[in-house]
């Protein structure tokens, strides 16, 4: 409900407030724009984000995000690092602290591309224009003709 401050006292007017409900997309667009990368809130968006996409089940590591793998390395014990560096294709016959180190080079390397771009892009389609020879040959080819 709405309130109005008179010298320090809140008094209702009966009206709801109504927020406008951003999106995860939108909220996680916001949060990159304005910079807060590297907030909680990001963090939660981002892991929410991921596991609607099914990041957490296709990409070995667990997640996109090198913040998230490294919270989520420091949370794992010597055996779940050493589980996860044979399922990565690591020798896992390394202290702890190399191990963990290899792990995030790792997961570097193998996600190089993907750092901080989770979300969907929006796909720009070419359009074959099939009076032109060069252009109906190709779209022969793909079966689209």
């Amino acid at each position: 409900m709405a309130k109005i401050k008179a010298k320090n006292i809140e008094i209702s007017t009966g009206k709801i407030e109504e927020h406008p409900k951003v999106g995860i997309l939108e909220r996680i667009e916001q949060l990159k724009a304005s910079g807060e990368t590297n907030t909680q809130e990001f963090r939660e968006k981002a892991r929410e984000l991921e596991v609607m996409l099914g990041v957490d089940t296709i990409n070995p590591f667990g997640t996109n995000e090198l913040d998230l793998f490294q919270e989520n390395l420091s949370e794992m014990n010597y055996a779940d690092m050493k589980k996860l560096a044979q399922r990565v294709g690591i020798n896992p016959n390394y202290d702890r602290s190399t191990l963990k180190n290899i792990l995030i080079k790792e997961f570097r390397a193998v996600n190089r591309n993907n750092h901080r771009n989770i979300m969907p892009n929006q796909v720009n389609s070419i359009i074959l224009d099939p009076n032109n020879p060069v252009q109906a040959a190709a779209l022969k080819i793909l079966g689209e003709f």
